[in-house]
């Protein structure tokens, strides 16, 4: 059953979502923010300098040593474990990750289900993008 609404804002402002769910009569206590201050780099996340593994750049592998270039390996899996604590289908983290690492706010409230709609219009009336369920 569906249970968690959720949206994305473009700069993080909370003050329209704490207004417009206090109007619907929501409480605010369930409510809950990802912001991209939380996201939290795991040590596998990080790449050491790509010329630590050719030595003197000798070995340059265009591609994987051009300077100023960093790869991700792995992705950062705690960030993955809250958007999948909202219910996030794993086909959809990509796009939430993505939007953290953007620069973008996850905003999502534990509604009942005689508020799951109030919910759903007190966000999009506090302008977030992307309203959805699950």
């Amino acid at each position: 059953m569906k249970h968690v609404v959720t949206g994305i804002s473009q700069d993080g402002e909370l003050s329209a979502v704490h207004a417009s769910l206090s109007a619907a009569g929501l409480p605010l206590d369930r409510l809950q923010v990802i912001t991209p201050d939380d996201e939290v780099e795991a040590f596998a996340d990080r790449l050491v300098d790509p010329g630590y593994i050719t030595g003197d750049r000798g070995n340059d592998v265009p591609g994987l040593t051009s300077a100023g270039h960093s790869v991700q390996f792995f992705r950062n899996e705690a960030l993955d474990d809250r958007l999948g604590d909202l219910g996030i289908p794993e086909s959809e983290l990509d796009n939430y990750v993505d939007a953290v690492e953007r620069g973008k706010t996850i905003i999502a409230y534990f509604a009942r289900p005689e508020t799951i709609d109030k919910a759903e219009e007190s966000f999009k009336a506090a302008s977030l993008a992307n309203v959805r369920t699950y």
